[in-house]
């Protein structure tokens, strides 16, 4: 099939297309999404390519959340199932191109001004949902973020300044954060705290606010976390209308949110530094992605090593008053 909007509404059996499909505003980030309308109703069309066996693994592990969140009714688009072959909710047309569909959902993210607890205990309770699902098997360290050790970061910076990239010198600044953020990470492991599969990218960008209530959009960053610090990290992204590295310490959405959480159940954890281990781990990870592409890794396009740069710049201007911040912020769990 031709990864075109008739091509695509063919194989996923949805009718005719009516009109061209058009881009998905993302902000300032890259898309690989569009909107599709046919004569049975309007899709989100996402496009990418296979990456790899690591690749292939997260598509799998991202339709088993995905598919266990929908059977048990948490408000979210309905993921189409794709044609043969697939992988996961991809179907895989030919050599590495990759294209799946979800319904969508009329509504707007909270980034918008008027958010407030309400939105944030939504979000809790749906966290807590998420934790309650049977996704726990056959999960490995490596369906976790990764944690690089410290001689990637220095190989990657080394490579930045051998090809005088411009995100040398905040990639070179980060080497310190970066070395303290993975040793609490790292601290946090040792007493082997348990991890299901999660959202991953729960954020104001992610929960749209419909005409029938909340829902939770973009299952693509499903990982496996330990719930209690997912539940943490969330509540902290919550607290910005952005989602930078860092967020502040908004006592009015981390409270009911973690307040929601543990009312419908979700396994709590020691409410000290140590919850914000998931947190510190996912910004590694992040950073650790743009870097790859700022430095042109992962297929990418000028527009992604630019943003690669933005985040990573952006990263090592905020990063510091993260740690910095870790005690205070220990303070809003109790």
């Amino acid at each position: 099939m031709d990864i075109d909007a008739a091509g695509v509404a063919a194989a996923f059996g949805l009718g005719r297309p009516v009109g061209e499909w058009r881009p998905l505003a993302n902000g300032d980030h890259p898309s690989d999404s569009r909107v599709l309308t046919t004569v049975r109703g309007r899709w989100v069309v996402r496009s990418g390519r296979l990456l790899g066996d690591w690749h292939r693994r997260h598509a799998w592990r991202v339709h088993t959340l995905e598919s266990a969140a929908w059977r048990a009714g948490i408000p979210m688009p309905r993921p189409v199932a794709p044609p043969s072959p697939a992988v996961g909710y991809w179907h895989n047309p030919h050599g590495d191109a990759l294209v799946r569909v979800s319904e969508w959902l009329e509504g707007h993210d909270l980034r918008r001004p008027g958010a407030g607890a309400d939105a944030a205990a939504w979000a809790g309770d749906a966290l807590g949902r998420i934790a309650l699902l049977d996704t726990a098997a056959d999960l490995g360290p490596e369906d976790e973020p990764a944690l690089h050790p410290l001689s990637d970061w220095h190989e990657w910076v080394a490579e930045a300044e051998a090809g005088d990239s411009p995100v040398a010198g905040p990639a070179r600044s980060l080497l310190p954060v970066v070395e303290d953020a993975t040793g609490r990470v790292r601290e946090a492991r040792r007493s082997q705290p348990g991890t299901v599969l999660v959202h991953g990218d729960t954020s104001r960008t992610n929960v749209l606010r419909t005409a029938t209530g909340y829902a939770l959009i973009d299952w693509e960053s499903a990982r496996a976390d330990v719930p209690w610090w997912e539940a943490v990290n969330v509540g902290f992204r919550f607290a910005t209308p952005f989602n930078g590295p860092t967020a502040d310490g908004d006592p009015r959405m981390v409270r009911p949110l973690i307040a929601a959480y543990l009312d419908r159940g979700g396994p709590g954890g020691p409410a000290d530094v140590s919850a914000f281990a998931g947190m510190l781990r996912s910004q590694l990870a992040v950073i650790a992605w743009c870097l790859w592409l700022a430095l042109g890794h992962r297929q990418a396009d000028a527009a992604r090593r630019d943003f690669g740069r933005r985040i990573v710049a952006s990263a090592a201007r905020e990063m510091p008053r993260v740690l910095r911040s870790l005690d205070g912020w220990a303070t809003l769990l109790r």
